[in-house]
């Protein structure tokens, strides 16, 4: 094979190849969607989904139970993985999975943080005053800014 053959064939494998890599990550995207567009159209039955609202009537299991709501419809979710340690009624969640025309089966799930929001301020939290505070308060030259970068 002179150079010319082979540039053409490898070219078109690597077409190929990338058209095979399109064709397949374009059907796993999961579409974002809310109760109300569950309730109102049944394309999603059966299809990879993230439903994002409020989280109402939590259930801990296993597996997790509760639905999702937008202020207009709700959905019930089901979850059989390890209870996100925010996660408490009323907080915002996206959860993905397949959609059964009734309920949510859910491979993963995430608790959105709302802005300002502090560890402390919810079930779980950090609360930073109980913390030892002396790593902040080091006597080492680099803490105090007088250090020669030579020495390090």
């Amino acid at each position: 094979m002179d150079r010319r053959t082979k540039a053409v064939v490898g070219g078109v494998g690597i077409a190929v190849l990338l058209a095979i890599l399109a064709t397949t990550t374009m059907g796993a995207a999961a579409e974002f969607v809310t109760p109300t567009d569950l309730e109102e159209d049944d394309d999603y039955q059966n299809e990879l989904v993230k439903l994002e609202g409020q989280v109402t009537d939590l259930e801990e299991g296993p597996p997790i139970a509760f639905a999702v709501d937008d202020g207009n419809y709700t959905k019930a979710v089901t979850y059989d993985g390890e209870m996100p340690e925010t996660m408490s009624e009323g907080r915002i969640v996206v959860a993905e999975g397949h959609f059964d025309g009734e309920t949510l089966v859910a491979d993963d799930l995430t608790v959105r943080a709302h802005e300002g929001e502090h560890p402390d301020d919810h079930p779980g939290g950090v609360d930073a005053d109980a913390h030892d505070e002396s790593h902040f308060e080091g006597d080492s030259d680099y803490d105090n800014g007088d250090y020669d970068k030579d020495d390090y």
